[in-house]
């Protein structure tokens, strides 16, 4: 079958065709995301994150592809996904501060050294830190909820949109939205709590 075939199945919400395209573009992401860490060797990004942003793009890119243009899905795909990944370069560059380091969850926080096990992700504030269920199972509406992740983020957005089953209402749970996404256990988890943590804010009465 090809990618082609693939990407009209995907949008008729056939997962596995999703996942079957997903797979055929991660190689050439891979790749990129390679090649992209290597240009801007100046700011320390990460595999993973380039890759889960890569991801978003190519899901963008099933939903937009039209082969009238005469473009090879897999093309398409891949300049998708790379334009997601330098959107990523410049968010993260923008963010570097003047002494040109840079604020990482995984670094413990001023008065913990490293050997307390303490990270900022640590010493978010306790909504984030609620089960998943907790944060969703109270008095504002679906709607709501809905309307704040119109606010967050296109990544964060994709996250919450498959971890709790927003579009084809099956809650998956972290291990399972870590796999999809091609992130590891411990990127999904902070990706999680950036993400519920953005969607508190956005809640009314925040």
């Amino acid at each position: 079958m090809t990618n082609e075939q693939l990407c009209s199945l995907a949008r008729e919400g056939d997962k596995a065709a999703e996942a079957a395209l997903i797979e055929n573009v991660l190689p050439l992401i891979r790749i990129t995301a390679a090649n992209i860490q290597k240009r801007y060797s100046g700011i320390l990004l990460e595999t993973d994150d380039l890759v889960q942003e890569a991801l978003i793009g190519v899901l963008r890119a099933i939903k937009t592809y039209d082969q009238e243009t005469g473009n090879l899905l897999l093309t398409y795909a891949q300049k998708t996904a790379e334009n997601a990944m330098l959107d990523y370069v410049r968010k993260c560059a923008s963010a570097i501060p003047a002494s040109g380091s840079i604020l990482s969850l995984d670094a413990p926080p001023p008065g913990f050294d490293s050997e307390a096990n303490v990270t900022y992700a640590d010493i978010l504030p306790d909504d984030c830190n609620k089960n998943p269920e907790q944060l969703f199972i109270r008095k504002e509406t679906i709607t709501e909820v809905r309307n704040a992740l119109g606010e967050i983020s296109d990544r964060e957005r994709a996250y919450l949109h498959y971890r709790f089953g927003f579009l084809d209402y099956v809650l998956h749970d972290q291990s399972e939205t870590a796999a999809h996404f091609h992130l590891s256990l411990s990127r999904a988890r902070h990706t999680e709590k950036g993400a519920l943590k953005n969607v508190r804010r956005a809640l009314p009465g925040q």
